[in-house]
């Protein structure tokens, strides 16, 4: 946007300004104070999920937990295996 269009713009709100502007005025005039924004603590910022992560509070959608333990994987694989063997 450019200068002058900005400037168009101001003009045209100064005859006829937006009813948001207007309605906010009316109700500072009869006493409505707006509410005071609180800016959030470092740790509710830090708790938040970020976004397009979808998070859940009742333990992984009943999902198994994860196996973190190689030898157990092994284990698993090898037992899979021979039980694939079985059937052929």
């Amino acid at each position: 946007m450019t200068v002058a269009e900005a400037e168009e713009v101001f003009a045209y709100w100064a005859e006829n300004p937006p009813a948001h502007l207007m309605l906010q005025i009316i109700a500072r005039m009869l006493g409505w104070k707006p509410a005071t924004a609180t800016s959030p603590d470092v740790a509710e910022i830090a708790a938040i999920a970020p976004p397009g992560l979808a998070v859940t509070t009742r333990g992984g959608l009943g999902m198994p937990p994860p196996v973190l333990d190689i030898e157990a994987l092994r284990a698993r694989n090898s037992a899979r295996l021979a039980k694939g063997a079985k059937r052929l």
